[in-house]
């Protein structure tokens, strides 16, 4: 089932939580609506649901609008954070509860119940658990309870808010690969809410990104990530270093190279785009001086002050760090690998 959403401003009180959005999800398509707190996309998310309505604008389903039918009429599943489960009941009859309250005339019978709930458990991998309570789960298989559970009604449409955000990052990055998995065998029509740039960049097909009740850019996790659409989109994907330079002859420049007449500008630099000589001879170097280094890990993380003043992280291979040999207090240059520019405009 398709989703469009059509002009959608939604207020509470004075806030505008959304401001005129719009945004097609096609049949299949799993997407993330990314952005920091605030942004308005819980608000878009549940307006989709129906758990809210839009003060103005459209939410049409498969084509047809659906803005005023209720959250039953929309065929929609919706994961929350905090999973919602029943704490009396079993992991079972939170899975099968929604099949056991629908009306006499379209509730399945307990056999099909029974093997569409233990079909659904075998899928997310908790069939041996089935008549367990939620108190002795752990956060991840409650999360795939809960997940089951909204799968169970056969939804058009899935819709999770942030639902891995209270576990930990272990437990968070295997349920993400898992969904993913997941998504590739059901094919449902997916959109989940998440801060977590990492998790909306492994796992979407499609990423959204809000910021104050607008949408940003759209689009597939590499082209918004390599291409950012403006300075926003640039910072808030990944760890990034922000300069205040120039644009030259469309070329980027930073701190002193950055003189003269050219606009005022936006620089950013990733840290694994960062470079650390001991040669002053690169006409786009800067001087910085080392602060801290953290060698643990894949990647050794190299803390700078700049000849300027600011902080500055730098990503090294251990291979690369190795023959710099840096020590804390050490003057080095940093040469930019690549650079991304915006207009620094009021």
């Amino acid at each position: 089932m398709s989703i469009e959403v059509r002009n959608v401003s939604k207020h509470f009180g004075d806030f505008a939580a959304l401001k005129d959005v719009s945004l097609r999800v096609e049949a299949g398509e799993l997407v993330a609506l990314l952005g920091p707190s605030g942004s308005g996309k819980t608000t878009l998310l549940r307006i989709i649901a129906g758990l809210e309505t839009p003060d103005s604008g459209s939410v049409l389903l498969e084509g047809e609008d659906a803005t005023a039918q209720q959250v039953q009429q929309r065929r929609v599943g919706f994961v929350f954070q905090h999973y919602a489960l029943f704490k009396h009941m079993t992991v079972y009859d939170n899975v099968a509860f929604g099949l056991d309250v629908r009306p006499r005339r379209s509730r399945p019978s307990k056999a099909e119940i029974a093997e569409k709930v233990m079909k659904l458990l075998r899928l997310v991998q908790l069939d041996r658990i089935a008549y367990r309570r939620p108190a002795q789960l752990s956060g991840g298989q409650r999360q795939r309870v809960a997940l089951a559970r909204a799968l169970a009604v056969e939804p058009k449409v899935l819709l999770l808010d942030e639902p891995f955000g209270a576990l930990d990052a272990k437990v968070r990055k295997e349920l993400r690969r898992w969904l993913r998995r997941l998504h590739d065998e059901i094919h449902v029509t997916s959109v989940f809410v998440t801060h977590d740039q990492e998790e909306a960049l492994e796992v979407a097909d499609r990423v959204v990104v809000m910021n104050e009740g607008r949408i940003e850019q759209t689009g597939r996790p590499a082209e918004v990530y390599h291409s950012p659409a403006n300075a926003f989109v640039y910072n808030f994907l990944g760890d990034v270093n922000l300069f205040h330079g120039r644009i030259e002859n469309g070329q980027p420049l930073i701190g002193a190279t950055a003189a003269g007449g050219a606009e005022s500008a936006l620089v950013f630099v990733r840290p694994h785009l960062l470079d650390i000589s001991h040669d002053s001879a690169d006409p786009n170097r800067f001087r910085a001086c080392v602060s801290h280094v953290n060698p643990a890990g894949p990647a050794v993380k190299v803390e700078l002050i700049s000849e300027w003043g600011d902080p500055v992280q730098v990503n090294l291979t251990q291979e690369r760090y190795q023959e710099l040999k840096l020590e804390c207090g050490m003057d080095v240059y940093l040469v930019p690998k690549e650079m991304r520019a915006f207009p620094n405009r009021p």
